[in-house]
């Protein structure tokens, strides 16, 4: 039997006024428009090939061609160790000496562009498929809200876990928009937070009681006030399902991060991360989409100064050891139809854009470039071990498109791709959002061109 410590979250007496703060808090939740109207264009088939998907978001513009789109010259360092694993296939195995010996599970795409430059916009376009509009920007639903409602009529009694999760976002994450508010992300902080979700054995009796107090004054104040409203009665909807999560026997679980294995994932906030996706994931009770944040690429300076706190060295070894023991683990979890718990699910690992191309800059760092950047996919029927597309020999440009479009894949194409994966018709439409402006699942009109937007179905043979 192991004796190796265990990190199981606690729940103090401050953490339950935290929860209690967000039923309250939930009125900020609640839909803006109640019960949407979803038309489908018909236009498309989805593949359908997975039932959940894992979004990796490399913050700030991982460096495509330090990366998975290496580009030697003389500002390459030497123990980048840059190996052709596959014929085309090059990678800097000194930085990814995991994913290296994964690569038969991934695949690369090297012929992707954004639309942006700047952090903001860019991550908003990324995570919804859309330009940013300051007008719709609080009723544009993310990528996960939308996965959500559309797996909701497949719910099942059982099901205690948000459909939605996101570990390590900030407040400024894109969330349920003009969708129910049972529908926006449980986000999950590993940088040294906790999850108020476990009750400890000594706390159960004094948080029952203080449960049945708040039922109490809330079915006090309906009597005086009348009927509940519907917000009132999708609030104490969204209360009870909270309650449901933190009574589950499985919870203390599924949070539970044993210190050996927090080791084998990178002893990092992002390798944590990816434990807690993996065990949500194949708890397969209720949740269908997680986005994992790992910020820090944003580095205009120092790129490869292995004495600052957070660099290229860094950040590519917390994300090669978490993602490849993630993608690891998966394989090897067998599931109730026999298939592996990577079978069923589609993971995706882009930054919102890349970087810019050749020598390093006086300040010996990579700025921001919309023209080229990577992607890695894995799992739910992708064929891995290979690379689509091609830049030019700096990273600079996109020179060989790689799939049936014959341009640049963009992040709707991106979108349409997971949507198309998770069964979901790309072309379908809110039209009765609070602006009365139809939002569509994937916008073929960007900010300055018009796009026929499809999923990038070379991924899957």
């Amino acid at each position: 039997m192991s004796h190796l410590p265990v990190y199981i979250p606690k729940l103090t007496r401050r953490q339950l006024l935290r929860i209690g703060a967000v039923a309250i808090a939930g009125y900020d939740l609640m839909p803006m428009v109640c019960p949407v109207n979803v038309v489908a264009k018909e236009r498309v088939k989805p593949r359908g090939t997975a039932e959940f998907c894992l979004f990796v978001f490399l913050q700030g513009g991982a460096s495509h061609l330090d990366t998975f789109d290496v580009k030697e010259g003389r500002w390459t360092p030497p123990d980048f160790d840059i190996r052709t694993l596959k014929p085309d296939l090059r990678l800097p195995v000194g930085l990814f000496p995991k994913l290296g010996q994964k690569l038969e599970r991934l695949a690369i795409v090297r012929s992707m562009e954004t639309w942006e430059t700047e952090h903001g916009r860019a991550t908003y376009y990324l995570h919804v498929a859309h330009p940013v509009s300051p007008a719709r920007v609080r009723e544009v639903p993310s990528l996960g809200a939308v996965v959500a409602y559309e797996f909701h009529n497949r719910r099942r009694l059982t099901d205690f876990l948000a459909p939605f999760v996101s570990m390590n976002y900030g407040p400024d994450q894109v969330k349920e928009g003009c969708l129910d508010s049972q529908f926006a992300p449980l986000n999950l902080d590993t940088r040294g937070g906790d999850f108020p979700f476990v009750i400890p054995e000594k706390e159960a009796s004094r948080f029952e009681r203080r449960f049945k107090y708040l039922n109490s004054m809330t079915e006090l104040s309906a009597g005086l006030l009348g009927s509940k409203n519907s917000h009132e009665q999708k609030l104490e909807v969204y209360r009870n399902d909270a309650l449901t999560m933190m009574q589950s026997p499985q919870i203390t679980g599924i949070l539970r991060m044993e210190e050996e294995e927090k080791k084998r994932y990178g002893a990092s906030a992002f390798g944590d991360a990816c434990i807690l996706a993996r065990n949500l994931l194949a708890a397969d009770a209720g949740t269908r989409f997680i986005g994992i944040h790992q910020g820090g690429w944003d580095l205009h300076t120092n790129i490869y100064d292995k004495t600052e706190k957070s660099n290229h060295y860094t950040l590519s070894r917390e994300l090669d050891n978490g993602l490849a023991e993630l993608i690891g683990d998966m394989q090897k979890i067998k599931t109730k139809d026999g298939r592996s718990l990577l079978e069923r699910t589609l993971i995706v690992s882009m930054g919102e854009f890349g970087r810019t191309p050749g020598d390093i800059t006086v300040n010996k760092g990579r700025d921001h470039h919309r023209f080229a950047m990577s992607g890695l996919f894995a799992g739910a029927g992708i064929v891995g071990g290979r690379a689509i597309g091609a830049t030019d020999e700096q990273g600079a440009r996109v020179i060989r498109p790689g799939w049936a479009k014959k341009r640049s894949v963009y992040p709707e194409d991106v979108a349409a791709t997971i949507y198309s994966a998770l069964g979901i018709d790309w072309t379908k439409e809110i039209t009765n959002t609070p602006s009365g402006r139809v939002f569509q699942y994937v916008e073929p009109q960007s900010g300055t061109d018009f796009l026929d937007v499809a999923e990038v179905a070379e991924l899957f043979g």
